[in-house]
């Protein structure tokens, strides 16, 4: 059961390029102040730039870097490509992609470890210091699931990209797979400035920073309010803090954002189910369910709440989708084997808990259901670190 998991967002992400179909915003000449548009923006927003964390931004040396690592090509497609070798290769930055630190341009280029992100600032930065006007891009229909402690990462994907219509190049970098690129959106510097912030707010609940968390989602929230994924972070920093109320309407100012946007809901369940208002938290599970996402915990919370309630048929569908949409997670598995336990099928039971041995023998779940197949069965003969 997630008693205390809030789900909070991040931008995830193989180095490659390829071309994609679809509309992006008009070409511009990278030498127009793109920084100057942004500082306006974020003034308009009623904050300081000076106090703002801009993680495009290059160093001297890296622009010496640039300049002695990347040579201009006779097209900006080959300057580009040019620069993504020069980035990934082992004889150049030989970036390596890890998912736990969104740093900014100045970070990944000392570190040489980036999230997609982070990245995707670090190109933008340097393909415009090449007067290549590149861009971001938001991969929709992409989000992948897992735990970090007690919460729920929901993780989304974030790129760059150059040109426009059928000519539209985009480049990727990280463990992102088979990307459509007709899921590409371009997003304006605001909203990644924006992503940046709240992905910072994420890491820093992760690491238990609550009171820090909540200044960098405020901040998030402020450069772009129709961002849902920094209200939802800011309600789970205000969850965290106990200012209930608050968090609530962060939750509902996510939702209210965007509709769709299904960690808000979890997020309002777990909030209703930490008040005693089962009924409501009820209702919101319902309607994730309805909403058909393709978050796992989601389905996993349905079917526990089923099982209690013996409703056994229930229980086994909804553990069926977790493990569709979720089968790298050994709870999801584990979940299955209980249900097959509460029917009395003991062999499904251990075919279930075989799949989730395999892949995570210490999962809670899978230990819990270990233990109650061997109490009924004896010794498995599986090999398991726990």
């Amino acid at each position: 059961m997630l008693l205390k998991a809030l789900g909070v967002s991040v931008s995830l992400c193989l180095a490659t390029g390829h071309w994609a179909s679809g509309a992006t915003g008009n070409e511009r000449s990278a030498k127009q102040d793109s920084r100057a548009r942004l500082v306006a923006e974020v003034e308009a927003r009623g904050l300081n730039p000076a106090e703002i964390i801009f993680p495009d931004s290059l160093t001297g040396d890296m622009k010496q870097w640039l300049r002695d690592n990347v040579e201009t090509g006779p097209s900006p497609k080959e300057t580009i490509e040019r620069l993504l070798r020069a980035m990934t290769e082992t004889d150049g930055l030989g970036l390596v992609y890890e998912p736990g630190h969104t740093g900014t341009a100045e970070e990944v280029f000392r570190s040489r470890k980036a999230n997609c992100l982070a990245f995707t600032h670090l190109m933008v930065g340097l393909s415009r210091e090449l007067d290549i006007q590149a861009y971001y891009v938001n991969f929709e229909l992409v989000e992948r699931f897992r735990r970090s402690g007690d919460l729920i990462v929901v993780s989304g994907h974030v790129s760059a990209g150059y040109g426009a219509g059928p000519g539209r190049y985009l480049l990727e970098f990280g463990a992102v797979a088979d990307l459509e690129g007709s899921w590409a959106r371009s997003i304006s510097d605001l909203n990644a400035l924006a992503r940046y912030y709240a992905n910072r707010a994420a890491e820093l609940l992760r690491d238990r920073q609550v009171e820090n968390a909540i200044g960098w989602a405020e901040t998030a929230t402020r450069l772009d309010p129709s961002l849902p994924e920094g209200w939802s972070n800011l309600g789970v920093a205000l969850r965290r803090s106990g200012r209930l109320e608050q968090a609530e309407q962060a939750y509902l100012k996510a939702t209210e954002v965007d509709p769709s946007y299904h960690v808000a809901y979890h997020n309002l369940f777990a909030l209703m189910r930490l008040r005693g208002e089962n009924e409501a938290a009820q209702e919101i599970l319902s309607l994730l369910d309805r909403m058909e996402n393709r978050n796992p915990f989601v389905y996993l919370e349905l079917g526990d709440q089923s099982l209690a309630a013996d409703r056994l048929e229930e229980a086994g569908h909804f553990y069926k989708r977790a493990s569709e949409v979720g089968g790298d997670l050994a709870e999801t598995w584990a979940a299955r084997g209980s249900w097959a336990l509460a029917n009395g099928k003991l062999r499904k039971a251990r075919r279930w808990l075989k799949k989730a041995q395999k892949i995570a023998p210490s999962d809670p779940r899978t230990v819990d259901l270990r233990q109650r197949v061997l109490e009924l069965e004896g010794p498995l003969g599986i090999e398991s670190t726990v």
